[in-house]
């Protein structure tokens, strides 16, 4: 049964990166799961994972949930929007995750926020070059949440197999 519980996380933990890409996939809840499975599957009671892992973790995951918005946020500002693009590029975000998916799977994490922005753009009457600009922003932002979430990924799963060695 054992086995079988580390075979169960280690999926857990390959479908967590996985779920940068795709945005059905929810990565952080698929690591809290590998992380209970261990406290109440495997670890000895009264053994497991400690309080400061825990609140690492929880510290981890909000950073997470943040790097999506922040990072839409951040490339559309510094390509020419405003925070009204911003907040609507992390609308598209989420409304394209919701909506496109079923038609263009993990693009849509790309293209709702792209196409939400240069609609936005395009009906405030921006010339279509800035409005691709400002849109483009977006790609960008999508590439470099990608890339802090990967690497907060990669830090709680070594996180976890150390203190799992440890304990």
């Amino acid at each position: 049964m054992v086995v079988f519980l580390w075979i169960l996380i280690s999926i857990l933990f390959l479908l967590s990166i996985v779920g940068v890409f795709v945005p059905v996939i929810p990565d952080a809840i698929l690591m809290w799961i590998a992380f209970l499975i261990y406290q109440f599957g495997i670890a000895a009671p009264g053994e497991g994972l400690g309080w400061v892992f825990w609140i690492s973790m929880t510290i981890l995951t909000v950073l997470l949930f943040l790097a999506d918005i922040l990072s839409n946020i951040y490339f559309v500002q510094k390509y020419g929007g405003d925070k009204w693009s911003a907040g609507v590029a992390v609308v598209g975000l989420l409304l394209g995750a919701a909506l496109l998916s079923p038609f263009v799977g993990p693009f849509s994490i790309i293209l709702g926020p792209f196409l939400a922005v240069l609609l936005l753009e395009v009906m405030r009457s921006r010339e279509k070059g800035q409005a691709l600009q400002i849109a483009f922003g977006t790609l960008l932002g999508f590439l470099g949440s990608a890339f802090v979430k990967i690497g907060v990924i990669i830090i709680m799963i070594i996180w976890f197999v150390v203190q799992v060695n440890i304990g």
